[in-house]
């Protein structure tokens, strides 16, 4: 399988996944965020800040907006290796943390692909702040109003996101 084929473990193509965007816009959130649809959500608009699309990173329909489809298999293998920590609290409330040996990797990541990629890992890093800044202090169910989210849904029946 090629480089820009997803394959069944990757939601996204190797050279995407070899960024780790779940990760970046984790540590941008301040190592922490609470809630599944704020994550999926972010994650969506970092993926379109980036200008990819769905062909890039996949994202499936549902009725409070598109949703990152490997997202809860990445994030199992991530807390396997010790980079995250899933809580699920009051029943439905997941809260999704980087442990100690994550900020080391995301360090790492951070170095390494700045010296690789240089201007490209730097306007990546921007974008993931600036989706953190903007998302921050919102709930998953305010971020769900944004424009770009209702557009989403609202096309959610008559093509992929």
């Amino acid at each position: 399988m090629s480089d820009e084929d997803p394959s069944p473990d990757i939601p996204m193509p190797l050279e995407e996944a070899r960024h780790h965007p779940h990760l970046l816009l984790l540590d941008e959130f301040e190592s922490e965020i609470d809630g599944r649809l704020k994550y999926h959500k972010s994650l969506y608009q970092y993926r379109n800040a980036q200008g990819m699309d769905q062909t890039d990173w996949p994202f499936r329909s549902e009725e409070r907006g598109p949703m990152d489809e490997g997202f809860t298999t990445l994030m199992d293998e991530y807390e396997k290796l010790g980079l995250v920590e899933v809580d699920e609290e009051k029943g439905k409330i997941y809260i999704y943390r980087t442990t100690e040996a994550g900020s080391r990797v995301i360090r790492g990541l951070r170095r390494g692909l700045r010296k690789i990629r240089g201007e490209e890992a730097e306007d990546r890093e921007e974008t993931a702040e600036l989706i953190a800044e903007l998302n921050i202090d919102r709930s998953g169910s305010e971020i769900v109003e944004d424009e770009d989210i209702q557009e989403a849904k609202e096309n959610s029946y008559q093509s992929e996101v």
